[in-house]
């Protein structure tokens, strides 16, 4: 099942700074989302998505729950939006 994953730009520079680049499968999932901007009132939300499998969203919200606690409500979104797709 694929999942999207969108997170905040913050949030995704937090979470990747900790995974570790060799030793970690979750860094490369993480280093191929695409940067978003969309209009967000006079200001750019600006996003990241992530596109992958459901059990690599899920991989990703463990590593989240240890190494970034404010990426998860983002990650389980997705999770719950690809469950109920």
């Amino acid at each position: 099942m694929k999942v999207l994953i969108e997170i905040s730009l913050g949030h995704y520079d937090r979470f990747l700074e900790k995974c570790d680049e060799k030793s970690s499968p979750e860094f490369a999932i993480l280093k191929h989302g695409t940067f978003n901007r969309r209009p967000n009132g006079d200001r750019f939300l600006r996003t990241v998505q992530i596109h992958c499998e459901m059990a690599q969203a899920k991989r990703l919200l463990d590593l989240a729950a240890k190494l970034c606690p404010d990426a998860v409500p983002e990650i389980e979104k997705a999770i719950g939006v690809a469950r109920n797709s």
